[in-house]
């Protein structure tokens, strides 16, 4: 009984029930400005668009832990969606899941790119990311010439819109529901999750346990990458076509990022989880609707949405030194060797 009461106290002092409280305000607020907006098609709307951000979330949220960090997600996820709606224009008879492997097989070719270049030739992933982000966006109008090519399988479109019975759940939440699960588990409960945390935290450590960051760091970009496309096929599905700029325009790699930090995970690595990181996209979500239901234009939820991440990076960083002071490691010489905060992609 002792331990149920401990584990209740740890899940309200954390910052997935801090999320959850805050999104719960947002959605009391938004009713009392509009009660018509709460229906079945704006709460099925609602889940539809967290199905591919909560996708992003898995692959950044990972990388962040283990101290890593790509910026190109949304052009992977672009070239991908592209590949796969080419491939079906071209050969209509093509079942849509062999289109789907191809596009998967980018997904992890793109992300064994970013790894060379971070891993293999030391780069910064801060900004070889970036760079990649508009070779593939780059790519991805080149070959279409900034148009869209349709998506007319309706076997793969329909599954934007299955829902869970007379539920106005998305099979596709679902789905992603289930891989913020496995994942979860992954991280939490296995040797391989709890390797990315220690090489996130202190690669030093690490090295001396017998662990190989690069090879653990590269793992989870070819793992981002995979993840970006299934993100953007989902986003593709909703959308019924493959867009060069839609999905970029929308940069969920962002989107996640912030997600993340909001949840609880360190921007300097080795600490947070991925369910904290989806409850901070259920929040992001749900305010992004609340914006626009009360008729906000596009670019005061694009100002709050960076502002969420700035504070979450400044609260972030000013835990980071109460905590350091505490270890009485705060002042110049003080355990030189303790944590510091570094970027992801500086050398440590």
């Amino acid at each position: 009984m002792m331990q149920k009461k401990s584990g209740i106290k740890k899940f309200m002092a954390s910052k997935s029930f801090l999320l959850i409280v805050l999104t719960l305000i947002v959605l009391a607020i938004t009713y009392l400005k509009s009660p018509g907006a709460f229906n079945v098609g704006n709460a099925r709307q609602l889940l539809s668009n967290m199905s591919y951000t909560g996708v992003f979330v898995c692959g950044v949220s990972l990388l962040l832990i283990s101290g890593g960090i790509d910026f190109s997600t949304a052009g992977q996820a672009t070239v991908g969606m592209i590949i796969f709606a080419k491939l079906l224009e071209v050969n209509p008879s093509l079942p849509w899941p062999v289109a789907l492997l191809v596009a998967l097989i980018f997904g992890a070719i793109s992300g064994g790119i970013n790894a060379f270049f971070a891993n293999g030739l030391n780069l910064m992933p801060f900004i070889c990311t970036i760079g990649m982000s508009s070779v593939w966006t780059g790519l991805a109008s080149w070959y279409t010439r900034g148009n869209i090519i349709s998506i007319r399988v309706q076997s793969f479109v329909g599954l934007a819109t299955k829902t869970v019975g007379k539920l106005p759940i998305p099979w596709m939440f679902v789905f992603m529901a289930l891989l913020i699960v496995i994942y979860s588990f992954v991280l939490i409960k296995t040797r391989f999750g709890r390797s990315v945390m220690m090489v996130g935290g202190n690669p030093i450590a690490a090295r001396l346990a017998g662990l190989n960051p690069k090879k653990i760091k590269s793992l989870l970009f070819i793992n981002n990458g995979v993840l970006a496309v299934v993100g953007g096929l989902i986003w593709a599905s909703q959308m019924k076509m493959a867009s060069p700029a839609g999905l970029v325009t929308l940069a969920p790699e962002m989107t996640a990022l912030s997600a993340s930090i909001l949840g609880g995970v360190s921007f300097s690595g080795g600490a947070g989880g991925i369910s904290g990181a989806f409850f901070g996209i259920v929040l992001m979500q749900t305010l992004a609707y609340a914006l626009q239901v009360m008729g906000l234009p596009l670019w005061v939820i694009q100002f709050i949405n960076g502002s969420m991440l700035i504070i979450a990076l400044t609260i972030e960083a000013v835990g980071h030194k109460i905590r350091a002071k505490r270890l009485g490691k705060a002042s110049a010489g003080g355990g030189g060797g303790g944590p510091r905060m570094m970027m992801p992609g500086m050398s440590r």
